[in-house]
């Protein structure tokens, strides 16, 4: 859920902004010892692909677990592979888990059918939430 929530971080920072002009930034310099952190997820990559997805379910069977199935269509004139991303539960923004599929090769005008299992979600379940990303 780590990219799931990252993805969402990302897409509400670019919705941000204001009329104002823009402030000088005061000039800073790193002092000697100082550490730069860096993230623990890499955001994900790719460009989303919403429309490729058709036929998404997403439930919970009678053993209590959560699996979702979908099929991707590829519209264009390449091969893409895409990274599906699974979030059963509210998106507040925390740390949550998902799932996570890379769906390879799929062919130019092609569509291929693919199937996550056991997804992670709270006890008492939630929203199922999906990301489609197409990667080169």
């Amino acid at each position: 859920m780590r990219t799931f929530a990252v993805a969402l971080f990302l897409v509400l920072a670019a919705c941000g902004g204001s009329g104002d002009e823009p402030t000088k930034a005061a000039k800073t310099s790193a002092t000697p010892g100082a550490t730069t952190t860096k993230p623990t997820v890499a955001p994900p990559e790719g460009t989303p692909a919403p429309e490729a997805l058709s036929r998404f379910r997403c439930a919970k069977n009678a053993k209590g677990a959560w699996s979702s199935s979908g099929h991707l269509a590829n519209r264009t004139k390449a091969k893409v592979t895409y990274q599906v991303t699974v979030y059963i539960g509210e998106a507040a923004g925390g740390v949550e888990q998902a799932r996570t599929r890379q769906v390879p090769d799929v062919a130019a005008g092609g569509s291929t059918r693919f199937v996550i299992s056991n997804v992670p979600a709270p006890d008492d379940g939630g929203t199922c939430h999906v990301q489609v990303l197409a990667q080169g």
